[in-house]
């Protein structure tokens, strides 16, 4: 599967997935029209960040960061990891707030936003 965002800060996102949350970086591919994604092997996918042009006129803005629910459309990803401590960590270690439930035995979760406001579900299943 793979996944893209437009991010309205190019560099806050690289580094909140590539620096925060640790995905693999694949590097830039220019496709049409001068727009350039940087990829992120995630999860046995690809997660997409689009960068556009700078003559291009600046993106509408999703509904603002908040409870995910309070929104229709696609509000959040979800990400199996194997190693959600170290994910958390990171997190907690750059600000970003985010708490670890346990929702049945051998299974926690995390759910962090990212610059944008979009909600990242990160899955430890033992």
């Amino acid at each position: 599967m793979q996944v893209g965002i437009v991010p309205s800060d190019l560099a806050a996102s690289l580094h909140f997935y590539r620096d925060v949350l640790g995905f693999e970086y694949l590097g830039p591919v220019t496709v049409i029209e001068g727009r350039i994604l940087h990829r992120f092997a995630v999860d046995g996918g690809i997660l997409k960040l689009l960068e556009l042009p700078t003559t291009a006129a600046p993106p509408a803005r999703n509904p603002p960061p908040g409870a995910f629910q309070s929104a229709t459309g696609i509000r959040w990803i979800t990400l199996h990891v194997a190693d959600l401590d170290s994910y958390t960590g990171r997190c907690r270690d750059q600000v970003w707030q985010v708490a670890t439930t346990e929702i049945r035995p051998g299974v926690r979760f995390a759910i962090v936003e990212d610059p944008d406001g979009n909600a990242v579900e990160l899955v430890e299943s033992r």
